[in-house]
């Protein structure tokens, strides 16, 4: 869904024909079922309705400008915060999500969950999360220990590499495995990570890495390079300099303190050693015509290594981060190999003491704020550590979330959702002209094998199970005294529970990347699964009770469309197992390519106003895999509906009551209207610009109107004359 933030589904493939989940009736205030004509008077349904009209402009023309007909009222009644970016549905959602996590979280409010009796695995989990989200809030044990944490740190990585005329490869190994282990980047960095052309299999991967500063484009340039060094120099003496907290309780003064020349000195020394080695990743990264598909599987030996950069004694690096009883002998998977022995020219160009200056600097730079107590605009302190525990302890606060969030009818609803859709895929296929039968057959055997994980990680750890989580937390220790150690305490673990699974199969039921209570969803297509979190499973945009029209409209779309990245311009690169291999004939594949062009020209005409007022262009070659989602997404979400619709006109079966206030929309318009307000977002000129610049997705606004303008059944509803701004003649189609 957005991208580049994860109780078990099972696979798809033989289970399309599993039994709908039991239907689950809204009544009236007299206690009444509800059929399809009846208008819901429920508190719900109320609440429901208002959302609806407090979005809508209905006085605009859906058939020129949907988005302002239905989210007009939002655009004109929101108003972007000086310190936000943006307001839309999902940061609404996200905010509710918050407060929830508070509750878990917090015991001082008294909403916190308990143990049962008895119960020593939810004690011990409830501890690690309660102890963690205290040490955060302990502002003034924080500021007691002023910089001296951080600074212990610092002189801890700088007495593995002393300061000696030549490089030490064995002590820059260590040097390198320590910053790894603390999730610190540097030049070089050694991972666990699924393979691409074996992707049931886990392998040490290596990347590029360790720039931090403002590099242009990774162009050689800095961006204002005169003013960083001050800002780098007095953090340099902030740290090293000025370690003992004052004595205003560890405050900090009402003015810093001149930086001395040695600060200085090692903060152009920073700077002049990025430049360097941004220019080396520049001209020795292999430009990649796949951004979403990351070049790491170019096989490299130990030896290979160790030829191509031998300043660093990469089989010490190895030892360092395997434990001593995992063995590895199979090839590195690595980015870029042309990389490496430019590096090593850099390195041996290159003093020990600016690599101290630099690995001094990739401490402080990415550890820093963990001791910055002061208020950040608009957040608050619990919104910190909220943040805190859903980083350290995802998979602890999931486990609460979801059993205070999502019963199991919901995910039961769900489940239930997503196979409609999912068939609806199915059906639609086989009627395409354009893909012939042996691609056919590929794609019907990709989506049968689809898979899914609802809500929080099914295994390593199974998030519905106490034991599961503790037995998967049992080798981190928190201590409700020390936030900063909590931190890296976490790093160093969770980089050796990875490297210790490093031969073993690859764990496909555990959400990648995001904590459970994130407000999104994503497929991944080297496990050919769809990840729906906890967090984005909520009211209102999914909520068992709502008319299946909204739902299948919002959650049902977003799931959609993670279904369409299975078939986009980089998912189709995957087979049915998650292998990195075409299923292609040439002629289908010269097709697709030609019938994506048209969704590249629609969204790069569209445009925005820049900050200064000028228009700019989407970019749709680079957004191009996330329209093809988006549209296939809504134009299955849509049949997978009204399938279920019309098998039942009068609602005995599936609930599409009327909502009050809204009465005078047919079904079918009600679900696009429920589309659209779950991309109802205002944005800040310059937020906007840079989403252009940087996101794959398109702006909020267009994921609206492009998958809309495309799709046939949206005019029908809405008897939106031909070429009408939202009927053109020609429409984009692929899926």
């Amino acid at each position: 869904m957005v991208s580049t933030k994860l109780a078990a589904f099972m696979a798809i493939g033989s289970a399309l024909s599993m039994v709908a989940a039991a239907p689950i009736w809204n009544v009236g205030e007299n206690g009444s079922r509800l059929l399809n004509q009846d208008v819901c008077d429920t508190p719900e349904c109320i609440a429901t309705a208002q959302s609806f009209l407090g979005y809508m402009n209905p006085n605009a023309d859906p058939c020129d400008d949907f988005t302002e007909f239905t989210c007009g009222a939002f655009y004109e009644k929101t108003v972007v915060d000086a310190n936000k970016t943006s307001v839309n549905f999902q940061t609404i959602i996200s905010g509710q999500n918050k407060i929830i996590i508070r509750e878990i979280a917090d015991v001082t409010l008294g909403k916190a969950p308990k143990p049962a009796p008895g119960d020593k695995a939810a004690e011990s989990n409830l501890k690690k999360l309660h102890d963690m989200y205290a040490s955060c809030m302990n502002v003034d044990a924080i500021q007691t220990a002023g910089q001296q944490p951080l600074a212990k740190q610092v002189q801890l990585v700088l007495s593995l590499i002393p300061d000696t005329p030549a490089i030490d490869k064995a002590a820059l190994a260590k040097t390198m495995a320590h910053l790894i282990k603390l999730g610190v980047p540097n030049f070089y960095i050694l991972g666990v990570a699924q393979q691409l052309y074996n992707p049931h299999f886990n392998s040490i991967k290596g990347i590029q890495g360790g720039l931090t500063l403002p590099i242009t484009s990774y162009n050689q340039s800095l961006t204002d390079a005169a003013d960083l060094v001050p800002k780098i120099a007095q953090q340099f003496q902030k740290v090293l300099g000025v370690a003992v907290p004052s004595a205003t309780n560890g405050t900090a003064p009402e003015t810093e303190p001149a930086v001395d020349q040695e600060w200085t000195t090692a903060a152009q020394d920073v700077i002049a050693f990025e430049t360097l080695l941004a220019d080396v990743t520049a001209k020795n990264t292999r430009p990649n015509p796949d951004p979403e598909i990351p070049l790491f599987d170019n096989p490299v030996t130990i030896e290979e290594l160790s030829n191509a950069t031998p300043s660093i004694d990469w089989p010490l690096l190895l030892s360092e981060l395997l434990p001593a009883d995992v063995k590895y002998d199979r090839p590195l998977s690595i980015q870029s190999p042309e990389f490496l022995p430019a590096l090593e020219t850099l390195l041996s160009s290159t003093s020990v003491k600016t690599l101290r200056n630099y690995f001094a600097w990739r401490i402080i730079s990415t550890q820093k704020e963990r001791l910055d107590t002061t208020a950040i605009p608009g957040q608050e302190r619990w919104e910190v550590c909220n943040e805190a525990v859903t980083k350290n302890l995802p998979d602890i606060v999931g486990h609460y979330f979801v059993e205070r969030t999502l019963p199991e009818s919901d995910q039961t609803f769900f489940r239930t959702m997503l196979q409609n859709i999912i068939s609806a895929y199915g059906e639609g296929f086989p009627t395409l002209n354009w893909i012939d039968q042996i691609t056919l057959d590929g794609a019907l055997k990709k989506l049968h094998a689809m898979g899914s994980v609802v809500g929080q990680s099914a295994e390593f750890p199974n998030g519905a199970s106490s034991e599961s989580v503790e037995e998967y937390y049992s080798g981190y220790d928190v201590d409700i005294s020390d936030y900063f150690g909590n931190w890296n305490k976490k790093s160093v673990w969770e980089v050796e529970k990875s490297f210790a699974a490093v031969n073993e199969p690859y764990v496909k039921k555990k959400i990648p990347q995001f904590p459970p209570t994130e407000v999104n969803a994503a497929y991944q297509p080297t496990t050919n699964n769809i990840y729906a979190f906890a967090g984005i499973m909520q009211s209102p945009m999914f909520h068992a009770s709502n008319p299946e029209y909204v739902n299948f409209a919002g959650l049902g779309g977003i799931a959609g469309h993670e279904i369409g990245h299975g078939f986009d311009s980089n998912g189709k690169k995957f087979d049915s197992t998650g292998n990195f291999t075409s299923w292609w004939t040439p002629e289908t594949e010269k097709t697709f390519t030609e019938r994506a062009q048209c969704f590249n020209e629609q969204y790069s005409n569209y445009m925005v106003k820049g900050p200064d007022g000028t228009d700019v262009h989407l970019d749709g070659p680079k957004t191009l895999a996330e329209n093809i989602a988006d549209n296939g997404g809504v134009k299955y979400a849509f049949r997978a509906w009204q399938n279920r619709f019309k098998a039942d006109p009068t609602g005995e079966q599936y609930k599409n009551f009327k909502i009050p206030g809204l009465e005078k929309y047919t079904p079918e318009q009600m679900f696009f209207i429920s589309y659209g307000k779950v991309w109802c977002s205002k944005e800040t000129p310059e937020y906007s610009l840079a989403l252009i610049e940087a996101d794959n997705h398109s702006l909020n606004k267009f994921r609206i109107l492009g998958p809309l303008q495309n799709s046939p059944e949206f005019a029908q509803a809405f008897k939106c004359a031909p070429k009408s701004r939202m009927n053109p003649e020609k429409k984009c189609s692929l899926w």
